[in-house]
């Protein structure tokens, strides 16, 4: 057994990063941007409301080495997110009205232990819940807004991103005001109806409703539009949360592997690292495969990364 004298001579000589553990991937700030991914790009998953859902998303995270997300609400509640409301097509299904009231149901009785639940699994992991995506719609009743508010708090979340319009988030001015936390708008590329977040000029006429209302762009659906994201940062990176990462072609294209569209990924990116934007940066993988999930966001993730070497 070693004296104290000679432990001490044997410590001493140890560089430092023998005697402290090794920080996991995803604390690893080399390129000093900071990145995570948008649940939905887990297309294997167990379906909503299954207890295998949430512990797959975060063994998935794990393996991928990514250590934070922004979580959909179809896979925190036992409802997809196209069943409350947001996809206008599912309003048309027979049986609708029941599904959406049954969840409206849930929502408004559902204890906020169940929200800590979910969170407390992403804490054992050392993974990190930043963003709730709710895609917030007129089918929402006021006590369901207020509701939702509520359950983002009880899941440690700093705010929403959500998949919304233009008449929705006037709506949502006095419930972001009195909770206090913020809406980031999700950008898609519907170019043809005025009330959609697909241009500079709508995310522009949202962020001057509110302080509390900010951006999530999506840069592929930006780019499909025809809009160019680099400008768009440029001007409104202090109102910008978080881009989700995609490729795709322009003219209404379509999603296509990291580096095969015309989205200017390794321009974005640079453009956040060089300017030391605080904007997180989210994967969300699209496009089809014949491969696992878990394959395709690690090729993804490894695009982006050399993008920055």
């Amino acid at each position: 057994m070693l004296s104290r004298r000679q432990f001490g001579g044997v410590i001493a000589g140890l560089p430092l990063s023998a005697l402290v553990s090794p920080p996991p991937p995803w604390e690893r700030a080399a390129d000093a941007v900071r990145f995570g991914l948008e649940t939905f790009s887990f297309h294997d998953l167990p379906p909503a409301g299954d207890p295998r859902l949430i512990p797959t998303i975060v063994k998935n995270m794990v393996e991928i080495g990514l250590g934070e997300c922004e979580i959909m609400s179809g896979h925190v509640e036992p409802w997809a997110s196209y069943t409350t409301g947001w996809w206008v097509q599912s309003r048309r299904a027979p049986g609708f009205q029941k599904v959406r009231e049954q969840a409206r149901h849930w929502r408004l009785t559902v204890p906020m232990d169940y929200y800590r639940a979910v969170r407390k699994q992403f804490d054992d992991a050392g993974l990190n819940i930043h963003l709730y995506n709710v895609n917030f719609n007129e089918t929402f009743t006021d006590q369901e807004r207020d509701r939702t508010f509520e359950a983002a708090v009880a899941l440690g979340v700093t705010g929403f991103s959500s998949s919304t319009v233009l008449t929705e988030a006037k709506r949502l001015v006095p419930f972001v005001e009195r909770h206090k936390m913020f809406v980031a708008m999700h950008n898609h590329n519907n170019l043809v109806d005025p009330d959609q977040f697909a241009t500079p000029a709508s995310f522009e006429k949202a962020l001057a409703m509110s302080d509390y209302f900010k951006v999530t762009l999506d840069i592929g659906h930006f780019v499909a539009g025809n809009n160019d994201p680099v400008a768009f940062i440029k001007t409104h990176h202090d109102r910008i949360v978080n881009i989700h990462i995609r490729d795709r072609k322009r003219n209404n294209g379509p999603s296509r592997p990291f580096g095969r569209g015309d989205t200017p990924i390794k321009e974005v990116l640079r453009l956040i690292r060089d300017n030391h934007y605080p904007i997180r940066c989210y994967l969300e993988y699209e496009y089809g495969s014949f491969r696992f999930s878990v394959e395709e966001v690690k090729r993804c993730l490894e695009y982006c990364r050399q993008a920055l070497a």
